[in-house]
């Protein structure tokens, strides 16, 4: 993990990811129900090379993680000076943004 790096996600995307995970739970509950795990394994995943062993919340995780990353935006932060770089939509693109006090710096380090 990269103590500078974090990702935004923008209030209008939150429904959007919640959504998208609690469904793909749901249809992954009825597909083990009906003995048809591996067809929403295919229907979810590129098998191969997805593997078709893993756990239930391994394959939730991943689920959650690209819908979380198609949602988001990366946002950098110098650890110099404190500058806030955010990600221009989908591009490699990003804006920058000034702190106007000294002592924003860390600010995306997590709490732990």
């Amino acid at each position: 993990m990269i103590s500078y790096k974090g990702r935004l996600l923008p209030d209008n995307e939150k429904e959007t990811v919640a959504t998208s995970l609690t469904d793909s739970i749901d249809a992954l509950s009825v597909a083990n129900q009906e003995g048809k795990r591996l067809e929403w394994i295919n229907q979810n995943f590129v098998v191969p090379p997805y593997p078709t062993d893993l756990k239930d919340s391994s394959m939730v995780y991943d689920l959650y993680s690209s819908s979380f990353i198609d949602a988001t935006k990366t946002i950098y932060e110098c650890e110099s000076c404190g500058r806030i770089l955010i990600q221009v939509g989908k591009t490699e693109q990003f804006k920058s943004f000034k702190p106007e006090t000294d002592d924003t710096k860390g600010i995306l380090k997590g709490h732990r």
